[in-house]
């Protein structure tokens, strides 16, 4: 009698939120929400990204009566904020916290040292820079997907030089509301990026090309990041051909970078991609592998944008047949 009560006081909470999913304020914060079960946040998660690929289909086809069905389907199971809940219950601390750890964790690997508490506040020279010029004080970046503004990884930049995004915003405050395929490269090099975050964002993509679309975007801020880099030490313009980059092994030899996570499936089980697929995407785009960790639900790279590449256009290519493989695919066009 005391287990079935007690068991009836666990699920109220849960059955509470997934009523009101589409009524959370904007301003609740990761810790104010109550985790979903797993198996609910991954049920959620599934369920979005599949219908999400079905309208993309319809939209393509122009088949209105699908479209209209597969909208009024998201809406119903509480759209974009469901699935956010959902993923913010992913990276409770109770799951392993935010993917950023392993960014984080990969920073210590890599010896880059960690800003002061001083350069984290919100005064800087005047130029986007922060007045101190340790570790990553000066280093800025660009979060795609952000779900939380306490991620692990903040702790290394300053708060003047991290922009963080996301489609819809639980966080108006700290997460700008944005898409990123039309958020454009800053015009002044001193206004860009050392890294890129793409958690759990490039599956979210609908579409093999809108991934590759995404990727080429991300290098566009890459490209801009290595003049960015040259910049910073002093360098004449590669065009000139007078002066060369040092290739030394320190921290800053690894930027500018991208952290890249995709649900491990995605290159495990794949008719169309695999590692080895995407590692050559990835060096044609001017990247190369700096670390990688593989677990048993995701999958996580940092890439380290070097320029050039063969700019290689892949199409949709069987890679493993296989009844039970998933379909997941990057067209570069």
């Amino acid at each position: 009698m005391t287990s079935t009560t007690k068991s009836k006081k666990k699920r109220k909470p849960t059955s509470s939120l997934l009523s009101r999913r589409q009524n959370v304020p904007s301003t609740a914060t990761k810790s104010s929400i109550n985790p979903l079960p797993s198996k609910l946040s991954r049920t959620l998660i599934r369920s979005h990204h599949t219908t999400q690929k079905r309208l993309s289909q319809a939209i393509k086809q122009n088949d209105t009566t699908a479209i209209s069905e597969l909208t009024s389907k998201l809406s119903t199971s509480g759209g974009l904020e469901a699935y956010q809940l959902a993923s913010i219950s992913g990276q409770s601390s109770k799951r392993g916290g935010d993917s950023s750890k392993i960014l984080v964790d990969w920073f210590i690997e890599l010896g880059v040292p960690k800003p002061s508490p001083k350069s984290h506040d919100d005064n800087n020279d005047g130029d986007g820079n922060s007045s101190d010029d340790g570790g990553l004080s000066n280093y800025r970046l660009l979060e795609i997907g952000c779900l939380s503004p306490t991620n692990t990884v903040h702790s290394y930049f300053p708060k003047p030089q991290r922009t963080l995004m996301d489609l819809n915003s639980l966080h108006p405050d700290e997460i700008l509301k944005q898409d990123f395929m039309k958020f454009p490269v800053p015009k002044k090099i001193d206004d860009g990026y050392d890294i890129i975050s793409c958690s759990l964002v490039l599956n979210y993509v609908p579409t093999p090309s809108g991934r590759g679309d995404m990727l080429g975007h991300i290098t566009s801020f890459m490209e801009q990041a290595l003049e960015r880099r040259r910049k910073r030490l002093g360098l004449i313009p590669k065009s000139t051909g007078t002066n060369k980059e040092p290739t030394g092994t320190d921290w800053t030899s690894n930027f500018p970078a991208v952290f890249l996570v995709l649900p491990a499936p995605c290159v495990t089980n794949s008719r169309y991609l695999t590692e080895d697929r995407l590692q050559e995407i990835m060096v044609s785009m001017g990247y190369e592998m700096v670390r990688r960790k593989l677990s048993p639900k995701l999958v996580y790279y940092l890439w380290k944008f070097v320029g050039g590449g063969s700019r290689e256009k892949f199409k949709k290519t069987e890679l493993l047949p296989g009844g039970k493989r998933n379909n997941f695919a990057i067209v570069v066009e």
